[in-house]
């Protein structure tokens, strides 16, 4: 029996004002450009250690460094092992040896391919459907599934596929609802079923919509 897929949840990460970080690195510039003045006047040791020493903090703090845009994460991660996920937007800073990722937050559209595929009846339709939709739990999205934006991408088409079977096109019998005549209530369908299957990615479906429907 296979095992069960390990679901990998978002934590806050644990990071650090980039602003901050930033004067920091000035004053230990200020301490480079003082011990390499000290070095050319003196030509003592002691010096030249202190600036290869200063140098290679501020290398390390400027490899720390990074930016975030609104609606915009980074899921940090240390020698493969996912260690949270920040969401300030600005400049940020973290230790150089951790590694981050960046995702988008923002709002998604796709509009689906026409998929010809057959109604309740069997009878050969084309149909095709707008989702909106967004990251919400960015572990899940990057570490649960191979690639969250395909992912959806072949979810909305098998959902579609799925809710095209559950209703015939029109003149339905015993006043059942029909894909024609009932285009609220199929499309609510949809972003239920769709929803049970982009869950695993971490993502949410805020509306969905058939955008086209034809024999």
């Amino acid at each position: 029996m296979a095992p069960a897929l390990r679901n990998t949840q978002e934590r806050p990460a644990n990071t650090t004002n980039g602003g901050f970080m930033l004067l920091l690195s000035v004053a230990v510039a200020g301490l480079g450009a003082w011990a390499l003045y000290e070095l050319i006047i003196t030509d003592e040791a002691v010096f030249a250690g202190a600036l290869i020493l200063l140098s290679l903090v501020l290398t390390a703090q400027a490899i720390g460094f990074y930016t975030l845009q609104p609606n915009e994460a980074a899921a940090i991660t240390l020698f493969g092992n996912y260690k949270g996920t920040d969401r300030t937007p600005g400049l940020r800073w973290m230790l150089p040896w951790y590694t981050r990722k960046k995702i988008s937050l923002r709002v998604r559209n796709v509009t689906g391919e026409k998929l010809k595929v057959n109604e309740k009846r069997g009878n050969p339709i084309e149909i095709a459907a707008v989702v909106v939709w967004r990251v919400t739990d960015t572990a899940s999205a990057l570490f649960d599934v191979d690639d969250y934006q395909e992912f959806v991408d072949i979810q909305i088409e098998t959902a579609v596929r799925e809710i095209a079977s559950h209703f015939s096109y029109d003149n339905a019998e015993h006043d059942e609802p029909t894909l024609r005549g009932d285009a609220e209530e199929v499309s609510s369908l949809l972003r239920s079923k769709l929803q049970e299957r982009v869950a695993v990615a971490g993502v949410i479906i805020d509306e969905t919509k058939l955008s086209h429907l034809a024999y």
